[in-house]
Order: C-alpha cells, then sequence, then structure tokens
C-alpha cells in the first residue's frame, strides 16, 4: 500500500498542470471566435427585394461566416420576397443582424428554384467596395426556361430594377 500514493502523485501532478494550462486559455484559443460588433452605428441600410416574375417558387438564402446558411424565403409567383441587409462604407463589408443584433457577414447571397435554390441559383452582386455603402439591390427573378416545371428549370434569372 505504501507504492499507491508515490504512483498516483505523477498523475495528480499531470493533471493539476493539464487544468492550470487549460483554464488560463482565451476564450478564441478554446474555438470561440472574437465577439461580433452588435447593432447599426456606422452601418448604411441595404434593402434586398426580389420579385417572382415566372410561374415557379423561388427561395433565397445568405451564407453567413463561411459556415452558416440561413434562408430568407420563398416568393411564389408573383409575390415578392425581401430583407434588410447591413454595409459599412468604411470596409465595405455586408452584414445581416441575427435575433440579437450580432453583425453576421454575408459572404453570399442567392436564389433559386425553392428545394434546389443551390444548384438552380442566380447570386446576387455585392460589391463591397471600400468607402461605399453598398447600393440596394432589388431584381425581377424567374426559374428559366419560362413555362417548366420545377423539376426542370435549371437556372434562375434576375434583372436589376
Amino acid at each position: 500500500m505504501s507504492h499507491l500514493p508515490r504512483t498516483l502523485a505523477p498523475t495528480a501532478l499531470c493533471l493539476s498542470l493539464f487544468a492550470s494550462v487549460f483554464s488560463g486559455m482565451s476564450a478564441s484559443a478554446q474555438g470561440h471566435g472574437p465577439t461580433p460588433k452588435r447593432g447599426t452605428d456606422g452601418l448604411s441600410p441595404v434593402a434586398f427585394k426580389i420579385a417572382n416574375t415566372g410561374e415557379i417558387a423561388l427561395s433565397c438564402s445568405v451564407k453567413l461566416a463561411h459556415w452558416y446558411s440561413l434562408e430568407l424565403g420563398q416568393a411564389a409567383h408573383g409575390v415578392s420576397l425581401s430583407a434588410m441587409l447591413w454595409s459599412n462604407p468604411e470596409t465595405g463589408e455586408v452584414f445581416m443582424l441575427n435575433p440579437i443584433g450580432d453583425q453576421m457577414p454575408v459572404e453570399r447571397l442567392w436564389c433559386g428554384v425553392s428545394g434546389r435554390s443551390w444548384d438552380t441559383r442566380f447570386e446576387m452582386p455585392l460589391l463591397r467596395t471600400a468607402g461605399r455603402a453598398e447600393p440596394d439591390l432589388r431584381f425581377d427573378c424567374a426559374a428559366d426556361p419560362l413555362g417548366a416545371v420545377p423539376e426542370e428549370a435549371s437556372a434562375t434569372l434576375c434583372t436589376a430594377r
């Protein structure tokens, strides 16, 4: 029994060192990124609106911060879909705000045939020009070819308004 404390001592020392090293790590080193900025101070609003001028329902989505896609909604024939984006005129960055107001960087924004929006996408042009606010994004969109059923649509065509 006298050898038991001697064999536990190195293990306890290792565990103690391990705990002290990892308890002092920053949130960033533990897999949590920097806290995003919150609110709209210094940002300019960017209206996004599409009108579905075709016969097939469309859906629009946004890719946020290189890891998360969010569907903005769907638009049936004759229906419009809109969302509010925000632009930092100083840097050219474009954001969406999450429900608590965090600025979520927008990497891509597209619309396509509902259920197949990525395969049939029209990617909205984001200028992201430093020194300028992003202009509003207003488009008339329709699945292509016109008159096709959803399974036959091969693309989505959008024209700026």
